[in-house]
């Protein structure tokens, strides 16, 4: 009698042990499609195709062909998801099917992916402080060796000078990480086109304007004029250098990161103690059946 309740009970266990596997991989579904609508939107939302040209792993921001710091992380995040939704298809199958490899190889992978956000949480938390470092001489070396000045005036703009205007425009930053960045720009023109007789001594994006409104798209001629004399006589431009301001940016979503990736972290524990409880139980059952 005892031995039918120990049954009964072990039962009601693996019951339940499958409903909360069923719908944290229907969580790990959802999510997985979340992530790879967020990696597609970062691969293709102009602003982020702006910023990606200043940081490209390649070294060189006029290679169109190059992989960018920005395409990297999206590429991850696509991975990530694509890898999530295919856990959670795997999850499924694996605990209505009851078939013991696949929650085996469920676990594994799962306690690898936990692993691996975890080394890679102490990475960034330890070297947080020394991005500065790296970034920083990057992105004034993209400016001396690549700003041509304004696109409005520029036939044949550089990608990276293109971009170093929208960012600065948008952000309302001036150089990396000041004005003073500009000082050695040897490919650009800096006449004034308005009036020939003088010279700019910065860009006309590192100055503000009155009728500014963000836009990612198109820089207007008439908008930009406003800040001639600024730019002419380097009185009132933007203080911030660009890096921080991008690093304002990214910190913007900080909130959104923490408590998405809590979440993420959460359900991955769940779903790794209970497949392994499932495990566990499965192999307890087929003795009693046996």
């Amino acid at each position: 009698m005892a031995h039918g309740k120990g049954r009964g009970g072990m039962a009601c266990c693996m019951k339940f042990g499958r409903f909360i596997m069923v719908t944290v991989n229907i969580l790990f579904v959802l999510i997985g499609i979340a992530l790879l609508a967020l990696g597609i939107y970062v691969m293709v939302d102009p602003k982020f195709q702006k910023i990606k040209t200043l940081l490209p792993i390649t070294g060189d921001p006029n290679v169109q062909q190059g992989l960018s710091y920005i395409e990297m992380i999206g590429i991850v995040v696509i991975v990530f998801g694509g890898v999530l939704l295919i856990l959670g298809f795997l999850g499924c199958c694996g605990t209505i099917r009851q078939y013991k490899w696949m929650l085996t190889l469920y676990a594994i992978i799962i306690g690898a992916i936990i692993l691996a956000e975890v080394a890679m949480t102490i990475y960034f938390v330890a070297f947080q402080s020394k991005f500065a470092d790296v970034f920083i001489p990057k992105l004034q070396a993209s400016i001396r060796d690549n700003y041509n000045g304004p696109p409005i005036f520029n036939n044949t703009p550089s990608a990276a000078s293109l971009a170093w205007d929208f960012v600065m425009y948008n952000l309302q930053c001036c150089g990396a990480n000041n004005r003073e960045d500009f000082n050695n720009t040897p490919k650009w023109n800096k006449t004034d086109p308005f009036n020939s007789t003088q010279n700019f001594l910065y860009p006309l994006t590192c100055c503000p304007l009155a009728n500014y409104q963000q836009d990612w798209n198109t820089l207007s001629q008439n908008i930009l004029h406003q800040g001639e004399t600024c730019a002419v006589q380097g009185n009132g431009t933007f203080s911030s250098g660009c890096y921080g301001k991008l690093m304002d940016l990214i910190g913007s979503y900080k909130t959104y990161i923490i408590i998405g990736a809590v979440i993420i972290l959460v359900i991955e524990l769940l779903a790794f103690i209970f497949a392994i409880t499932l495990c566990c139980r499965k192999r307890r059952q087929d003795r009693y059946s046996s």
